[in-house]
């Protein structure tokens, strides 16, 4: 029998072997699920090379597709790597760069919103003259 932890890694992080989940909280006061993802390796592997942490970002968050109805939110602490001159933060596979939603999140975002939009559009009564 699958531990509810390897369900929940098996749909958040998708053939995705570097990130596993650290804790999972739940605030029934607020109808939220906080998942801590936490990265596994101690280097980082990019176009084939390999590079040492030099250090992990501050502690980053990412609204998720609700569960259970509860508003689910991922949390990490991205690590980085000094490559040349620059430190560069390493892609997470659930997010866009940048992005305060993760990819199911946008994906349903859109579908919502194009929904709606055609739901507008079939709804709407011309004038009566």
């Amino acid at each position: 029998m699958k531990r509810p932890e390897d369900i929940l890694t098996k749909l958040l992080l998708q053939n995705n072997d570097d990130w596993e989940i650290d804790r999972v909280t739940c605030d029934d006061s607020a109808d939220e699920i906080h998942i801590t993802l936490k990265y596994r390796h101690d280097t980082i592997h990019v176009d084939g090379k390999e590079f040492p942490i030099f250090d992990f970002r501050h502690e980053r968050s990412w609204r998720h597709l609700d569960m259970w109805q509860y508003k689910t939110i991922l949390e990490a602490r991205v690590p980085r790597y000094r490559d040349g001159d620059g430190i560069k933060s390493v892609p997470v596979p659930w997010a866009m760069p940048n992005s305060r939603l993760s990819w199911l999140m946008e994906k349903n975002g859109r579908n919502v919103t194009v929904h709606q939009e055609s739901d507008k559009d079939c709804t709407s009564s011309s004038p009566v003259l």
